[in-house]
């Protein structure tokens, strides 16, 4: 019997929430807000973000300078976005250790970063259940080289380490209890998808190597701001949506005995 699962998928909003350009006030197509109005929930579904959420913008920059507890108001948006998990970005560090929490205090979804230790609501792995019976396994993980850009002070108390051997371990604590397995990583690609060549020789972007060394079916990645159409690398299906909500990816997975197949669509804001 088939099951399916439908995920809509964003990142690096990068605090651009309102269809809006602040330098001329005009509208325009893009803003998280001309995604999330399309997204339609049910009990199989799950809406996912990558990261980079609370830095980019003059209104994030305002919330964080000029007002207190501007996370929360963050938060309230992605509440009404409906997002059931999350990751953290590299920009999200940004403003320290207690906007991040206090972001994720107000929070509705689960924030989930296997390589990141110290921040109280973050979570290496979580297991859902649709209302279909499939059981979906979830891992998030972000770039290490938060470490190499963030300043210092930002970091006390928190630990970020080397995303794949936490992916890796979180992976196996997942096996035998899922039906589908899912990594969000805010991080991209050192190679290109195409023809395999190298693109970069640092481990900021990994995610070629995730799809070589591990197994995910479904592999959520961001930082780069490039779109990639859903495509299968090494046995895992890929995605990546570009930034400031020009774009979301609407993915969907039919699960049966005779194996997984996922299909996806990126649909851009000014079509939404």
């Amino acid at each position: 019997m088939k099951k399916t699962l439908t995920i809509y998928y964003t990142s690096d909003v990068h605090g651009s929430f309102s269809p809006v350009d602040y330098a001329s006030g005009k509208r325009i197509a893009s803003g998280l807000a001309n995604c999330i109005r399309n997204f339609r929930k049910d009990g199989n579904t799950l809406v996912i973000d990558g990261g980079d959420v609370l830095q980019g913008s003059p209104f994030t920059y305002y919330l964080y300078n000029q007002r207190e507890g501007g996370g929360k108001l963050i938060a309230e948006v992605m509440n009404i976005g409906g997002y059931d998990f999350v990751t953290l970005g590299n920009h999200d560090f940004n403003y320290g250790k207690n906007a991040v929490g206090t972001y994720l205090s107000a929070l509705h979804a689960t924030c989930l970063c296997a390589n990141v230790k110290g921040i109280h609501g973050v979570e290496e792995t979580a297991v859902v259940t649709l209302e279909n019976g499939l059981r979906i396994g979830i891992v998030g993980i972000v770039t290490d080289y938060v470490n190499i850009w963030e300043k210092p002070e930002h970091l006390s108390g928190i630990t970020i380490s080397d995303p794949i051997p936490a992916a890796r371990a979180a992976l196996e604590s997942l096996r035998g209890r899922v039906d589908v397995t899912l990594c969000i990583y805010h991080g991209g690609f050192e190679r290109d998808l195409a023809t395999g060549r190298v693109l970069s020789t640092t481990h900021e972007n990994v995610a070629y190597r995730l799809c070589q060394e591990l197994d995910f079916d479904l592999l959520l990645t961001g930082h780069q701001h490039m779109t990639v159409h859903g495509q299968t690398l090494c046995g895992t299906f890929v995605v990546q949506p570009t930034d400031r909500g020009q774009e979301f990816l609407h993915i969907e997975a039919a699960i049966s005995e005779t194996g997984k197949r996922f299909t996806s669509e990126t649909i851009p804001a000014s079509g939404a």
